[in-house]
């Protein structure tokens, strides 16, 4: 099956197309997934020092409570950023499974994406450190599960430092806080 409404003589023209667009798009959720995680993990690390080398320690508790609330912003937005990604990586798979089959760039089976990590690996030469590296290539970690985990991991660390702040009793602000005027209780 062509692309509807397309001329038989333009369906290989606009089959390049689609498949151009999935890839762009693919790679556009990729773009800002990253873009995203590093905003996040910047903001993160800026409150964490802030949290840290405080001077007044009347906004402890403010500085706790936003790092808290970044970070587990920050894993929502990762993890609806892989879902795109995911989205149009299945959709591209797809696609070229069924117009490009010989193809095997994104739909190729895992013997074939190894073999090929395993030829381009030894073809950069084979001093120790790189044989020590290159030997954990294969277990293919996944670089977006990785900033999800680390996302996770500042708000496990945000909440420890604050189960920390209610353990040793460090006092909640009890008037509003002048940073947000809100008030925190």
């Amino acid at each position: 099956m062509g692309a509807p409404n397309v001329p038989p003589a333009d369906q290989d023209a606009a089959m390049r197309d689609f498949y151009k667009v999935l890839i762009d798009t693919r790679n556009l959720e990729i773009n800002l997934f990253w873009q995203r995680s590093n905003y996040f993990l910047v903001l993160n690390t800026g409150i964490a020092f802030g949290f840290f080398n405080l001077k007044e320690p009347r906004y402890i508790w403010a500085m706790a409570v936003f790092g808290l609330m970044a970070s587990i912003l920050w894993v929502g937005v990762s993890l609806g950023g892989k879902y795109w990604h995911t989205r149009w990586e299945q959709r591209l798979h797809d696609f070229e499974t069924k117009h490009f089959p010989d193809l095997m760039f994104f739909a190729a089976p895992r013997e074939r994406a190894d073999q090929d990590v395993s030829r381009g690996l030894h073809s950069f030469g084979s001093n120790w450190s790189k044989r020590l590296i290159y030997e954990m290539v294969p277990w293919k970690p996944s670089v977006s599960y990785s900033m999800i985990l680390l996302a996770l991991l500042f708000v496990c660390g945000w909440v420890v430092l604050i189960g920390m702040l209610i353990h040793s009793g460090t006092p909640a602000p009890s008037k509003a806080c002048p940073a947000c005027c809100c008030s925190i209780q």
